[in-house]
């Protein structure tokens, strides 16, 4: 299963951070600052969970946070938790009921993309758990698999007052045998009556600290539902949400652009304000028709959908009711009743249909607010909303229904990538204000938005070409062919005639557990393998399986499956052969087996590049090529509003104050050789390909009135000499040598800033 490019972004930060989180001893603020942007990080706060690591992931409405959510459960596992061997709890709350079935039903259903990537992770020892049905849980289910009990954060969230009547919180026979011999448990975190710990489920969840995530986590943020989150003595804490609340520890944050790009979402919406709701629905039911002649012209199997908003499902003097948006659809504009449906809090004419069917007729759902969660229908494209802009009915909590694109697949005509509000209101900003409220609830902008009355109006967030001349820098080629990673391994490399043997340690007890705080070198590893209340049970060890579990684990693309069981044979008939390890204590510590012989290939593999790199330099086998020019328009997001000159496009987006110091310079009359510059995008634009796996993007290209190109890349004080950094240089060098006095690179800092200006001032 392939992620969208954001969503492997985010979770390649993620695995960033927990390989810091590894490397500081579980100290998840240093951690969390030696990943985030500079500017961010004093922003870090601890107030909320102290020492177990909390972080927060922003993706808006229709990002797909489920997905990375279960992307993100399978990392954590296997890095910071590896402790708990692929077994014991995930506490997945929810915001609502309506979510939570949503979210039930993906988790259950094997043939759903979400249940794939677990069972593909976890061997299929998954269980998935309503809180109702978790009362039930056995012991045995937890030992044995991956627990996600999913809940609604109502189900915990209540005053201690009345926690005696939440289930959770209640003394519970089906749980007595996970309270049979505790042993290494520290009782204080267990609530207790006068007849000792209580059996509930509550308790039962603090045994096995759990993984705790967090969906739409800003819903969390009242003192009692964080108190309720720290008793729970969660592990570790991820939050999904497209708003995160203050004191967030932002990891990650994923804007509009980026689902744009990624073909998500139908942006901008286009929103027309009318002062009679009548005007509102005639004009929003044209535009369902004119979409679906589009559709059927075009062949595009698309059925567009309008939802209609009323104020109120009954009769009522002053508000117009679900009944008569349906009157008016049928008797004023001859609509057809097979295709209204209602869907309400008492209604539901929407249960078991399926709106992708080709033979559903449905093209109108009137609703209230009862679309504002857990519903999702892709061919939904409209929202007209005849309630007040001013009434208690917010017509922001559906706008979220209709962002969702077709098949996440951009069309080619422009009418079908956008999605329509026809609002009830005195005038356009009235609207319009309200609207970017609901914007701003799913994650969104003002800049998604435009006014359908302005003919001309285009989408704020692309940025056009300032400048006219087409754009692109030479990359490193082999063969005339760009060079990759895939390349400088080739088809001649075999892992299994590669050095196996590993220096693998593990510290025991006297009850055959690892020891806690063990010291390797200069770094301390806390808990990396501490003890689980419910001991893992090694059933069917044996050598084969324990092979068989390090190929899934070790994910090398470029090596045959054939040859990497041959190497991992060696490497295990070396640890029981030479090392006198048995296999029961090798497969008990399988992760921390896993990481080391990880490193192992990783090394094995950047050594064999780095050589062939080398061998290919000497020989004169690299050249340069314009592989992709720069495009005519980009996304951008978090625009800033100064203006540049120089700029290859006519917005720029969000700098940290040192790169923006840094373009201003680049901008000015000052330096008058400089024809233009551009930002250089992460993951997008321009990039050099050394003998490592990452590709080295970076920050800015500037081109002189020479048409000479000049690479600049900025390091925080910080950053300037570290290994990464000095690795980056050499490949930079690299590049410019092969252009031949054309191509510049420097490195610049606010250390040199001044000497770096004066040399491209000579260019």
């Amino acid at each position: 299963m392939t992620l969208r490019k954001y969503q492997q972004r985010t979770i390649d930060v993620l695995k960033e951070y927990l390989k810091e989180l590894d490397v500081f001893s579980g100290n998840p603020k240093r951690a969390f600052i030696s990943v985030i942007e500079e500017e961010e990080r004093s922003h870090y706060n601890s107030d909320f969970f102290g020492e177990v690591p909390f972080i927060c992931i922003k993706i808006p409405t229709g990002g797909g946070k489920t997905l990375v959510g279960c992307q993100s459960v399978a990392e954590i596992m296997n890095s910071v938790l590896k402790n708990k061997m692929d077994r014991g709890i995930v506490m997945w709350f929810v915001p609502s009921e309506a979510i939570k079935t949503q979210t039930l039903k993906k988790l259950n259903d094997k043939k759903d993309i979400h249940r794939k990537l677990l069972d593909e992770e976890f061997d299929n020892n998954i269980k998935i758990f309503a809180n109702e049905d978790a009362l039930r849980i056995k012991k045995s289910d937890i030992e044995d698999n991956i627990c996600i009990i999913v809940s609604s954060l109502d189900a915990f969230r209540k005053e201690k007052s009345l926690q005696n009547k939440y289930k959770v919180y209640q003394e519970n026979g089906a749980l007595l045998e996970h309270f049979d011999n505790l042993q290494n448990v520290n009782e204080d975190k267990l609530e207790k009556d006068e007849s000792g710990v209580l059996k509930s489920l509550a308790n039962v969840i603090r045994l096995n600290s759990p993984l705790i995530v967090i969906d739409e986590g800003h819903k969390t943020k009242t003192q009692l539902s964080i108190d309720f989150l720290k008793e729970l003595n969660p592990s570790f804490i991820i939050e999904y949400t497209a708003t995160p609340r203050t004191g967030s520890n932002i990891l990650v944050e994923i804007h509009s652009t980026d689902l744009k790009e990624e073909e998500m979402v139908k942006l901008p919406i286009v929103l027309t304000s009318c002062t009679q709701w009548q005007n509102a629905v005639i004009e929003g039911t044209n535009k369902v028709q004119e979409l679906e002649k589009i559709c059927r012209k075009n062949k595009e199997n698309i059925r567009p959908i309008a939802l209609l908003q009323a104020e109120q499902e009954k009769e009522s003097d002053k508000k117009i009711t679900v009944q008569q948006i349906k009157d008016f659809l049928i008797k004023e504009k001859g609509i057809n009743e097979e295709e209204i449906a209602i869907k309400t809090s008492s209604k539901n004419e929407l249960q078991g249909v399926d709106l992708f069917d080709k033979k559903c007729k449905i093209r109108y759902i009137i609703t209230v607010n009862a679309l504002a969660e857990g519903w999702d229908c892709s061919f939904a494209y409209i929202l007209i909303s005849v309630a007040n802009i001013g009434s208690k009915v917010a017509v922001e909590q559906i706008i979220g229904r209709i962002m969702r694109m077709p098949y996440a697949k951009r069309r080619s005509i422009e009418d079908l990538n956008r999605s329509y509000i026809f609002a009830s209101a005195r005038n356009f900003n009235e609207s319009a204000e309200q609207i970017i409220s609901g914007l701003e609830a799913n994650g969104y902008s003002r800049l998604d938005l435009i006014n359908a009355t302005e003919k001309s109006a285009k989408d704020e967030s692309e940025s056009v070409r300032n400048i006219k001349e087409d754009f692109g820098v030479p990359q490193v080629c082999l063969d005339n062919e760009l060079l990759t990673f895939e390349d400088l391994i080739g088809s001649d490399f075999e892992l299994s005639k590669q050095e196996y043997k590993i220096d693998f340690k593990v510290h025991y007890d006297n009850d055959g557990r690892a020891l806690i705080d063990v010291k390797e070198g200069d770094k301390w590893f806390r808990e990396r393998q501490t003890i689980l209340n419910l001991n893992y049970n090694d059933k069917n060890c044996s050598d084969k399986e324990l092979i068989l579990w390090l190929d899934k684990k070790l994910r090398f693309t470029m090596i045959e499956k054939e040859d990497k069981m041959k190497f991992l044979k060696k490497v295990i008939e070396y640890l029981i052969k030479e090392k006198k390890f048995n296999v029961s204590n090798l497969s008990v510590n399988r992760y921390i087996l896993k990481d080391e012989i990880e490193k192992k290939i990783d090394l094995l593999l950047e050594d064999y590049s780095k050589e062939r790199f080398n061998s290919f330099s000497k020989k004169g086998n690299f050249g340069l090529k314009v592989i992709e020019e720069y495009p005519e328009k980009i996304m951008i997001s978090d625009e800033i509003p100064q203006k540049f000159n120089k700029n290859y496009y006519e917005k720029i987006e969000k700098l940290n104050k040192e790169e923006l110091t840094l373009v201003q310079r680049l901008d000015l009359d000052s330096l008058p050789n400089i024809k233009f510059w551009v930002r250089n995008r992460e993951k997008k634009d321009f990039f050099i390909q050394g003998w490592k796996p990452n590709k080295f993007y970076p920050d800015f290209i500037a081109v002189t009135n020479k048409n000479e190109i000049i690479v600049i890349e900025w390091k925080g004080a910080d950053r300037v000499s570290n290994e990464d950094t000095e690795y980056k240089v050499e490949i930079a060098k690299i590049w410019e040598k092969l252009g031949k006095g054309k191509l510049h690179f420097f490195l610049a800092h606010t250390g040199n800033i001044e000497e770096v200006l004066s040399k491209i001032k000579e260019l």
